[in-house]
């Protein structure tokens, strides 16, 4: 079960990413050519003090959905109008990028959600698990200030060791809670019009509409395995008809279809309002297409209904969208009986009626359709960090319209792009890894992936560990069926440190300190100057405390998880190996060296095999190109 099950909450709100900038340009991560400028206000680090923090801010309850009926006021069910807020007792979640070249899987970390009367009463509160953004497109037709963010995306994920309070007298809370297994709950963000502007109220604030429904163990934490719509695009963050990916998750035994528009339907400005792409309606196509589709007769299809998205004036087009958060159900119950006996292995299609058609169209245009003969595949999680010798289990799913499916997959994997206009010759060890699976009955199968004892090697220098990414494809598919370009694994693969038995500031703690006090000043401003053994020394214990505790906590240090154990162990060593004057060891610096050249700047991206779509390579040569014009990270 996820959110798009019944029964569901919508919520809407504010969010604010208050993430740091300067690691925008790879070159600041180079200890010997940084400069205490680069730390400033600047067109390229539009937030240089960044917290990291990521939090909600003014989020409400603003409808529901129960026993099929939408919820819209607390007349309708006391939950309404109630506040989804943050941890009251800890610190807010954190915004966290793999890597400098990959920041397209920005994941939030140790946040805390809680559903609260207002009152002072939490309904429930759990612990929101790890997950990165994906579906990234240009949803934002024109910005509505200078350096507006245009890009959207979404999160989904489950908040874990939920803690519920019974006495509330909310209907809809009492039917989520008894839904929910273990009690555990399934949450979906979208995510838009984030303000990079400093001159502006909305300065690293954006808006946030999002669900949360029931969750139950077995089921996938960061997608919902139902029936995705795959659409055509022109370029790399432009669909070719306007509306982006979005999923659907149909329920024969119910004959219900709830379909996701909450991220894939373009807004003119920063609000929110929706550009008018004229009548929009969800239809099974009769036959069965094994391509592309540009117009189809009205003959040839069977319509489900049509999106309220365009209902009444702007007003009430965003009331629609806090309301349903974009998720329209279609009950087919009474409707053509072909579509009960059919939609589980026909393709469905959103459409528009062909212009000059009337209220009664003969044919419309197919602005996204199902992925070609509804195969699709997917990892869970597709974000992960690999220390030498360390092996993670990624958990694939396969599905045909929806259904589990026990087949085949195909997968492949290519180096990350270096940076600097001399890239350093690449000599690194391969992940380890099977070139197929097959999925069992359930659509299921476990991608162990291994990262060399020796690590990748060093090939970027100054940073850390080396970049992967790993598609896969599934032979039973139709050829060049179109794919979600962003339904892939990102790893970073640390490199081996070998650490001496007693560690020094000089030459071993200070580099990696120095580092982080250059990309991350808010600390060193504030707390703790990292780049000062008097200052470090003075606070061992909250550096000791921070540097141990688990990637899940919110006080974990290095707020950007890019540290890898042995370093992360060897910092650890040294705070607790004091010398004879009770501090830990100073050592010796070295005599400074001369700085070499300056690099040229590079924002190099992610390459991958092609094995989803031909051509990987050159569309995310096309997102470097985007983002640099951009200014910086999505």
């Amino acid at each position: 079960m996820s959110y798009l099950d019944q029964p569901r909450l919508n919520f809407s709100g504010m969010f604010q990413a208050d993430v740091s900038t300067i690691n925008n340009d790879v070159t600041n991560y180079n200890n010997a050519t940084f400069t205490p400028e680069k730390q400033k206000l600047s067109k390229d680090s539009w937030n240089p003090e960044g917290t990291g923090n990521f939090r909600l801010i003014d989020c409400q309850i603003t409808g529901g959905v129960l026993n099929g009926k939408l919820l819209s006021s607390a007349q309708d069910d006391p939950a309404i109008g109630m506040l989804l807020e943050n941890a009251r007792e800890r610190v807010y979640g954190k915004l966290v990028d793999l890597d400098p070249q990959q920041q397209m899987v920005s994941a939030i970390w140790g946040m805390q959600l809680r559903l609260s009367d207002g009152a002072g009463a939490n309904l429930f509160v759990g612990d929101y698990e790890p997950a990165a953004f994906i579906n990234l497109w240009k949803r934002q037709q024109h910005e509505s200030a200078f350096h507006d963010q245009t890009l959207a995306a979404i999160y989904q994920s489950v908040l874990s060791q939920v803690a519920w309070k019974c006495d509330h007298g909310s209907p809809l809370l009492a039917a989520l809670h008894a839904a929910s297994e273990q009690g555990w709950l399934s949450i979906n963000m979208n995510l838009y019009g984030y303000g990079r502007d400093p001159s502006i109220p909305r300065y690293t604030l954006g808006h946030v509409v999002g669900s949360i429904g029931p969750w139950r163990q077995g089921s996938p934490k960061h997608f919902v395995p139902g029936r995705q719509m795959i659409p055509a695009f022109s370029n790399v963050m432009t669909p070719a008809h306007g509306v982006s990916f979005f999923t659907c998750l149909v329920q024969e035994q119910r004959q219900r279809v709830s379909a996701d528009f909450g991220n894939c339907l373009p807004i003119e400005g920063a609000d929110g309002g929706f550009q008018n792409l004229g009548r929009l309606l969800l239809a099974v196509d009769r036959s069965n297409p094994d391509g592309p589709l540009d117009t189809v007769s009205a003959a040839s299809v069977a319509i489900l209904g049509e999106v309220g998205y365009q209902n009444g004036n702007a007003r009430a087009q965003q009331d629609w969208y806090a309301r349903t958060a974009g998720i329209e159900d279609f009950d087919y119950s009474h409707l053509d009986p072909w579509i009960a006996q059919n939609i589980g292995h026909r393709p469905l299609l959103l459409l528009s009626p062909v212009a000059g058609s009337g209220e009664a169209p003969s044919s419309y245009q197919v602005l996204v359709q199902e992925s070609f003969g509804g195969f699709y595949a997917r990892a869970d999680s597709i974000v992960y960090r690999l220390n030498p010798d360390e092996t993670v289990a990624a958990e694939m799913y396969a599905t045909r319209y929806g259904q589990p499916l026990a087949t085949t997959l195909v997968f492949g994997t290519q180096l990350g792009l270096m940076p600097s206009s001399q890239p350093p010759t690449i000599n690194t060890g391969k992940l380890d890894y099977p070139e197929q699976l097959n999925t069992d009955a359930s659509g299921r199968a476990q991608l162990r992936i291994h990262a060399p004892a020796a690590g990748p090697g060093n090939p970027r220098g100054y940073i850390d560990g080396q970049l992967y990414g790993i598609g896969w494809k599934m032979p039973a598919q139709p050829k060049d069926s179109p794919q979600n370009i962003w339904n892939f694994i990102s790893l970073l693969a640390y490199d081996r440190v070998t650490a001496p038995a007693v560690p020094a500031w000089y030459p071993d703690i200070q580099p990696i300190l120095q580092q982080y006090a250059n990309l991350y000043p808010i600390m060193s401003r504030h707390l703790i100057d990292l780049a000062d053994y008097d200052s470090v020394v003075e606070h061992v214990r909250i550096l000791d405390l921070a540097f141990s505790l688990p990637q899940s906590d919110p006080n974990h240090m290095p707020v950007t998880r890019d540290l890898s154990d042995a370093k992360r162990a060897m910092i650890l060593r040294w705070l607790r190996l004091p010398g004879a004057d009770g501090k830990p060891l100073k050592g010796k610096a070295s005599a400074p060296k001369a700085a070499p050249p300056v690099e040229a700047e590079a924002r190099p991206v992610l390459a991958l095999d092609p094995l989803q779509t031909a051509g990987k390579t050159a569309v995310f040569m096309a997102y470097q190109a985007y983002q640099a014009r951009q200014g910086g990270k999505p």
